[in-house]
């Protein structure tokens, strides 16, 4: 599970990664899954090369749902958002491949903003995030960058702005440049295949480039309390009520109350 002291760091920190009771093979399908879905693509006349592929609510892999309704990740994401009831919010796949004699580098920007009074609430007013790691990530393989305790400051500054601090929290990606200085300084996640880290993406991140010899594949779960309320962009908005509609239909009936309404 979670222990008190990895929930005192996520709290602290925006991220901490902890093990899973999943299976060497579930990880393997899973991965699969991700080979099959996002392939490297070769390059085509006139255009540059693409090392990096995502896909977002648009896969119905069983291997892949079976992660999405995995108990173990309810049951995390409970202790972290102080509820009782969970309910999925979105999911992505993301596949990093090697870019040849190429300089490591990474962006830097935040996903979401909350205010304090939305980490302090019961439940919180956020989203857990689980990046669950389909392949070993060290620090040439991609990996993500992030700047601990960032999603402190963003919440107060947050906090301290009249027109912000009551408002819905809502997915909107802002650079760094944009961003109220200063941070500590950026720290790369490592994980073991089969490791998940639970991470705000409110905090100051960023993938980077892959300059190893393998690719870094990884499934992105994230969840909110019910009944909290959580802004997107109209686009995802309306990719989420088709997904969630066909996931009622897909996962197990004793885990569908992961899409119900509230």
């Amino acid at each position: 599970m979670i222990s008190v002291e990895q929930l005192r760091i996520f709290e602290e920190q925006g991220a901490v990664t902890i093990d899973t009771p999943l299976t060497t093979a579930e990880i393997a399908t899973a991965a699969a899954a991700v080979d099959a879905l996002l392939p490297f693509q070769g390059v085509e006349s006139g255009q540059a090369p693409r090392f990096r592929y995502g896909a977002t609510c648009n896969y119905y892999e069983p291997a892949l749902l079976d992660l999405i309704q995995h108990p173990f990740f309810e049951a995390i994401a409970q202790r972290v958002l102080r509820a009782d009831a969970i309910r999925f919010f979105q999911t992505a796949i993301l596949a990093s491949y090697p870019q040849p004699e190429s300089e490591f580098s990474y962006d830097q920007h935040t996903d979401i903003q909350y205010s304090l009074a939305d980490w302090a609430a019961t439940p919180r007013r956020v989203v857990c995030s689980f990046f669950l790691w389909l392949t070993d990530v060290n620090q040439r393989r991609a990996p993500m960058m992030y700047r601990p305790g960032s999603h402190r400051l963003v919440a107060a500054a947050r906090s301290a702005d009249p027109l912000l601090k009551d408002a819905m929290p809502a997915v909107q990606g802002i650079k760094m440049a944009n961003l109220p200085p200063p941070y500590a300084a950026p720290q790369p996640v490592l994980a073991r295949a089969g490791q998940v880290t639970v991470l705000t993406t409110s905090m100051v991140h960023g993938g980077s480039t892959n300059i190893d010899a393998a690719p870094r594949k990884v499934l992105v779960m994230t969840y909110t309390a019910a009944g909290v309320a959580i802004g997107l962009p109209e686009n995802q908005a309306t990719t989420k009520r088709t997904y969630d509609m066909k996931l009622g239909a897909l996962l197990r009936p004793e885990r569908a109350h992961l899409v119900a309404e509230d």
